[in-house]
């Protein structure tokens, strides 16, 4: 009994130093916890499987980077398993601060020695909202005639064959808002999409899963940990995944044992003031 009520009265500095040992552990040496995969990461990777090494896509980011934590992690995932089958990257931006965040993810493939403009390429930001997206997705060195480095697009290798959407294999767009802008201006084009939305948005996109405008749809952390396992490449998703259960599973032990504690004191109060009567 008297092990159960100090429980509830360790230091919390103890509790913080626990806490935070529970999430850098599995960072540094990830544990691999087992998690389900979802239908509609399933969808999304049996459609980007398909493709053949030489193939193009295009990755279109709406994103800022305060949602990047939610959405970036699918990114880092698609980048990983694309350019490790040699699948070509085109990458434009409906979002201001799309190209910026589109380089950082490109520049560790292009030391590692992928070619800028022939395996990938960073089209840049295109101002307009939908009108551009429309624009761009129907013509692109129209539409981007100098690329983010200030390339004439027309003499990219990348873009030799390749007017719009039509031409490549797959869009894939991340955004931490609505899915619909995408749906409305590329649905038509005839090519697969895939969207990588912020957790709230999946209740929104899921419908267009469900009406086939869009083939695959993948949801914020869980979903970028679940496409590191089904592709065979495990990195920070899963890691961050481990920490997020460890932590928890931590957090609920905590309240268990604060709970049994209080208990335990208030039945011995209880019986101290029947014992003075």
């Amino acid at each position: 009994m008297d092990v159960l009520m100090k429980l509830g009265d360790i230091d919390k500095r103890v509790l913080y130093v626990l806490l935070v040992l529970v999430l850098l552990i599995p960072m540094v040496r990830p544990i691999g916890i087992r998690i389900s995969i979802s239908h509609w990461t399933t969808k999304a990777y049996e459609q980007l499987s398909r493709l053949e090494p030489g193939d193009t896509v295009i990755c279109d980011f709406g994103y800022n980077v305060d949602g990047a934590p939610d959405v970036e992690p699918i990114a880092k995932a698609i980048f990983r398993d694309l350019f490790d089958r040699n699948i070509k990257i085109i990458t434009v931006s409906l979002n201001a601060q799309g190209p910026m965040i589109a380089e950082k993810l490109l520049l560790p493939y292009e030391e590692s020695g992928k070619v800028y403009g022939t395996d990938f390429c960073n089209l840049g930001f295109m101002a307009g909202g939908e009108t551009a997206l429309a624009a761009y997705a129907r013509d692109l060195k129209r539409t981007f005639p100098r690329d983010w480095r200030g390339n004439t697009t027309s003499t990219l290798p990348i873009l030799q064959g390749i007017t719009g959407a039509p031409d490549t294999k797959a869009w894939i767009f991340f955004t931490d808002s609505s899915a619909e802008a995408w749906v409305r201006q590329v649905g038509d084009l005839d090519v697969p999409m895939i969207g990588a939305v912020i957790t709230v948005a999946a209740p929104q996109a899921e419908p267009f899963v469900h009406s086939g405008q869009l083939s695959g749809l993948l949801t914020g952390l869980r979903s970028a940990a679940e496409y590191e396992i089904v592709t065979n490449r495990p990195g920070g998703a899963v890691a961050a995944m481990d920490a997020q259960s460890l932590g928890h599973i931590l957090i609920t032990i905590f309240i268990v044992f604060g709970n049994i504690s209080y208990f335990v004191k208030r039945s011995k109060e209880l019986a101290g003031r029947e014992g003075v009567q």
